[in-house]
């Protein structure tokens, strides 16, 4: 029998899945308005989602898949799965392009804002990983663990330390951050992103101890919330936000601070284990929207053979990816194509969410139970602190070279797509593809 996960094991897992050193950089644009805009979310996305997912997981081992099927039907269980899904797959061209910023960085900075090469590396990673994972979970697992410990969370660790030595060699930093008005709501949308994927957690239901949990998820929140906030104060305070690279701005921070104390040589061994520990993190989040797209299918009756689905999703998957990752060479900036990408992936994750919320008010008036008070005011929290940052993500930061009516524009163009796409996918896959896959 299999020993059962521990509320410690299962806080590393979440940690490990949802805190992002990519994200550091985006978040650290606005400023001394850092601690504001952080509070909002947190009170906003943060708690509710996080308080949300704990109680879900109590109803229901399903996933996100279930728990919207549980009030709302299996149309929208659906559509909640497949928007986790598609939105995996623009934020990986993302993930991908950070990690090929940072391997570019080692060998020469100015590399790392080169479209061609980060197009080259992005795809070579996504096939790469996508082999690893069609050999078998045990690979996978294994690369997952030991990348995520050797480069998440040591570096995670020194970048705090680093802000907390910066601070007593430069008092004054602290009181001089200014604020940057222009790029808060565009920086609110990079940090409610750090905070998706807490609802990660629900695939291990079945595999953790009782009430383990519950508890992992409300350790995991604070640490998430601390370090993101701490972590993105350490940039603000060392690096000018004009200055900020989305994809460059961890490598500037380590080489900034270990040439003041003549350390530099140490900037490059930092650089390479935060690039190994990104590649972990990616290899982690590359399967389990497939997992769940499966999951949904198998509970609905479906014909499916779990390895031949998995296997075949993972290469339709790494082709979308790699089509995707052309918006790479179709923008003059690196920048332009990575924030792009972003807003379009936290709207989609957005969207889930509001049925997430949705669905847990309309199980709690459904159960008539006499807490049903506390989820749905949360869940009403959660639908509008999602509706608020759905509607920011059209304010594009200052640095992306474009005029806000094209912006909006074609992320609205882009929506629509996707829109048309989500509609046509459920009939496509279920009569299909599912059926195909299980005669393999």
């Amino acid at each position: 029998m299999l020993k059962k996960l521990s509320s410690l094991q299962l806080t590393l897992i979440i940690v490990c899945s949802v805190d992002s050193i990519r994200n550091l950089p985006a978040a650290a644009t606005m400023g001394r308005d850092l601690f504001f805009y952080f509070l909002l979310a947190f009170l906003f996305f943060l708690l509710p989602c996080a308080v949300i997912t704990s109680w879900f997981t109590q109803q229901s081992d399903e996933g996100i898949y279930g728990w919207v099927k549980l009030s709302l039907g299996k149309g929208f269980g659906f559509v909640a799965i497949w928007l986790q899904f598609m939105q995996n797959l623009f934020i990986f061209p993302t993930f991908l392009a950070f990690i090929a910023g940072l391997f570019l960085y080692c060998f020469d900075g100015s590399l790392a804002q080169n479209n061609h090469l980060i197009f080259l590396i992005t795809n070579s990673l996504i096939w790469g990983l996508t082999w690893i994972n069609r050999r078998g979970f045990s690979l996978s697992s294994f690369l997952t663990i030991c990348c995520s410990f050797v480069g998440l969370i040591i570096p995670f660790i020194l970048i705090l330390a680093i802000g907390i030595e910066w601070l007593i060699i430069n008092p004054h930093t602290l009181t001089t951050l200014t604020s940057n008005t222009e790029n808060s709501w565009a920086a609110l949308t990079a940090i409610i992103l750090s905070f998706c994927g807490i609802e990660i957690a629900a695939i291990h239901a079945k595999e953790s101890k009782a009430n383990a949990l519950p508890r992992a998820i409300g350790f995991s929140t604070f640490i998430i919330f601390f370090t993101m906030l701490f972590g993105a104060l350490t940039l603000a305070l060392i690096i000018p936000s004009q200055q900020l690279s989305f994809i460059t701005g961890i490598p500037d921070l380590f080489q900034i601070f270990f040439s003041q104390i003549k350390l530099d040589k140490i900037a490059l061994i930092i650089d390479m284990m935060v690039f190994i520990g990104c590649v972990g993190c990616a290899n982690n989040w590359l399967i389990s929207p497939i997992k769940g797209l499966t999951f949904a299918f198998k509970k609905e009756g479906n014909a499916v053979h779990t390895d031949n689905v998995n296997n075949q999703l993972l290469v339709i998957q790494a082709s979308i990816i790699s089509i995707i990752s052309i918006l790479f060479l179709f923008f003059p900036s690196v920048n332009m194509s990575y924030w792009l990408m972003i807003v379009l992936a936290t709207q989609m994750y957005l969207v889930m969410y509001v049925l997430m919320f949705l669905s847990a008010i309309c199980l709690a008036l459904q159960q008539q139970k006499t807490n049903k008070w506390w989820v749905i005011t949360l869940g009403l929290l959660g639908i509008g602190g999602s509706l608020i940052a759905f509607s920011v993500s059209f304010y594009p930061p200052t640095n992306l070279a474009t005029s806000q009516l094209n912006y909006c524009l074609l992320l609205l163009l882009s929506l629509v797509i996707i829109a048309m796409i989500t509609l046509a996918s459920y009939t496509i896959l279920n009569q299909k593809f599912f059926k195909l896959a299980s005669q393999v």
